[in-house]
């Protein structure tokens, strides 16, 4: 499983119903990255998000088992994972805060952008150890710092 997020310098991914940035370069690379796979993401997300994804597949990992348009839901992230494996595709944890933390420990790699400067917000990027990653690629782009991230003990994928 693979971590993809945008967040701005002081952690900030999100705040009230959207991201309090506007960068379409960085979200045109997101959906790039996750075209073709199965995407994991909390409902909030979803609702936010959901309808733009070029994903073939979309788990929603959420405490209410309501139905959602185009996408599964499961209610615990064992089975949220398990429906998302039986895709057969690769797969993202799309966030929000909540499932970024749950699903961090289970990372192989992190596709992590940092919009320049910081931003007002309601909703972080959960604090991760950095030694137990490292950077395996870096772009400076105009707007953003993009990092791809590799778990340094890869025993631990998923």
């Amino acid at each position: 499983m693979k971590i993809i997020a945008a967040m701005s310098e002081n952690r900030v991914i999100g705040q009230g119903d959207g991201m309090p940035w506007d960068v379409p370069d960085e979200y045109q690379q997101y959906l790039e990255f996750v075209r073709g796979t199965t995407v994991l993401m909390g409902r909030r997300t979803f609702e936010i998000f959901g309808a733009d994804t070029t994903a073939d597949h979309i788990v929603v990992l959420s405490h209410t088992p309501r139905p959602v348009a185009g996408g599964a839901v499961c209610t615990n992230l064992q089975q949220a994972l398990s429906t998302a494996a039986a895709y057969g595709k690769p797969i993202f944890s799309c966030g929000g805060a909540s499932i970024y933390a749950q699903t961090i420990p289970l990372a192989s790699e992190m596709l992590l952008s940092t919009i320049k400067g910081e931003h007002p917000g309601d909703t972080y990027f959960p604090e991760f150890n950095a030694f137990e990653w490292q950077v395996a690629e870096e772009r400076d782009e105009e707007h953003y710092l993009f990092r791809r991230w590799v778990r340094r003990n890869q025993a631990r994928n998923t």
